[in-house]
C-alpha cells in the first residue's frame, strides 16, 4: 500500500500490515504520493490503495523513498520543472531563430513566445504527466497554476511587445 498518515503508529494499529518496507517523513507529502500513484499506476489492484508489484519495481518504489530518488518531492518542484523547460525551450528557440537568418529582435520575440508554452501547460493541466491532479488534495496545485499564469503572461506580452517593436524597425 502507498499511503500517507499523520500518525504512522495509529495508522499501524488500525490496518495491521505484515510489514512496513519504507518510510520517509515530508512535511507536504501529496505529491510524492501522487506521483508514486502515477508512477504505479498499472500495478494497482482495482478499487484499493494496493499493489500487486513484482521485485524490481518493489526496489524500484523502495529507491523513491532514499536519497538518488527520481521522483520530486513536493508540487512546488513541478514549477522549478516548468521553469527549466521555458529555460531550454528560450535557448533552443533562440538558436534556431537566429540559424534561419531572422532578426535578432524578431528572433528573441519569437523564442520568448515559444518559452511561454511550458507555463500555459502548467496552467490548464497543473502538471507535466508526473502525477494526475486528481490524486491531489483539491486546489492544492492553484499556488504553481498562478505562479504560472503570471509567468506566461508575463513572457506572452513581453513577446508580443518586442514582436511590435520589431515591426516599427523594420518599416
Amino acid at each position: 500500500m502507498i499511503g500517507s498518515s499523520r500518525d504512522l503508529d495509529n495508522l499501524t494499529r488500525k490496518i495491521r500490515p505484515d510489514e512496513i518496507i519504507e518510510t520517509l517523513r515530508l512535511d507536504h507529502p501529496q505529491a510524492f504520493k501522487a506521483r508514486l500513484l502515477n508512477r504505479y499506476r498499472n500495478s494497482r489492484l482495482p478499487g484499493s490503495g494496493y499493489f500487486q508489484f513484482s521485485e524490481k519495481q518493489l526496489l524500484d518504489c523502495k529507491k523513491q523513498f532514499g536519497i538518488k530518488s527520481k521522483i520530486p518531492k513536493t508540487i512546488s518542484e513541478e514549477f522549478t520543472i516548468a521553469l527549466t523547460g521555458s529555460i531550454v525551450l528560450l535557448v533552443i528557440t533562440a538558436l534556431f531563430f537566429r540559424s534561419i537568418n531572422i532578426l535578432p529582435l524578431m528572433s528573441f520575440a519569437l523564442s520568448l513566445a515559444f518559452s511561454s508554452l511550458p507555463m500555459w501547460l502548467l496552467l490548464f493541466l497543473g502538471n507535466f504527466g508526473g502525477y494526475d491532479c486528481s490524486d491531489l488534495k483539491p486546489f492544492s496545485s492553484w499556488f504553481n497554476r498562478i505562479r504560472a499564469l503570471i509567468l506566461a503572461s508575463l513572457l506572452s506580452v513581453f513577446s508580443f511587445l518586442i514582436f511590435r517593436l520589431a515591426l516599427l524597425q523594420n518599416l
